[in-house]
């Protein structure tokens, strides 16, 4: 039986497929903006994407939720990169890398930057679709690490969640962001099982 014949599903297959175009061209969209210092419009990014401005509305009302698109599907496959290339470490050695490559993508990202500064500013700090999502692959790495018992125990992973984006958010514009690596690895470094 055709995929005509069910043109719901097809329908489904399209803005799936659509959603994917979107999200790839505003990630490239945003990197050279990035690089250029400049701000990517929407409409730019339909341009890129070879869709409509009403389609990309859609899927993204706003810029915001675009930019989070791109953002999540990043800190997917660096989580996903990392666990690929430390399956023979403990809990905590991975999550060391893990921070580190999650920190490296986030000083890359200026636009990524300025949303950690104006969280740190807001009313409720870090509570954001973005920030959920980081802290839930945090609670994976310290469920690990309370299980391998590399990491201590009832650690918090929003606590350590806004730890680290606050460390990061210490990144001022133009800065290589050397320091806020030393003092993520001086975290990590508190977050291991304490050897009796």
């Amino acid at each position: 039986m055709s995929n005509d014949s069910h043109p719901g599903r097809r329908e489904r297959a399209d803005r799936r497929r659509n959603r994917e175009v979107i999200v790839a061209a505003a990630r490239e969209a945003f990197a050279r903006a990035d690089i250029a210092g400049e701000t990517v419009s929407m409409n730019q990014v339909a341009r890129a994407a070879g869709v409509g401005v009403a389609t990309l509305y859609r899927h993204f009302p706003s810029r915001d939720e675009l930019a989070l698109a791109v953002y999540q599907r990043k800190l997917e496959e660096v989580t996903m990169r990392v666990r690929s290339r430390t399956q023979d470490r403990n809990a905590h050695a991975s999550f060391r890398f893990w921070v580190a490559e999650f920190a490296s993508f986030m000083l890359a990202t200026r636009g990524m930057m300025d949303t950690l500064r104006a969280a740190g500013q807001s009313a409720a700090p870090f509570a954001s679709p973005a920030s959920d999502g980081v802290a839930e692959v945090v609670a994976t790495f310290l469920a690990d690490g309370t299980a391998d018992r590399s990491m201590r125990e009832e650690l918090d992973a929003m606590d350590v969640t806004v730890a680290i984006c606050a460390l990061l958010a210490t990144t001022g514009p133009g800065d290589s962001g050397a320091r806020a690596r030393r003092l993520l690895d001086l975290f990590i470094d508190s977050l291991a099982a304490q050897v009796e």
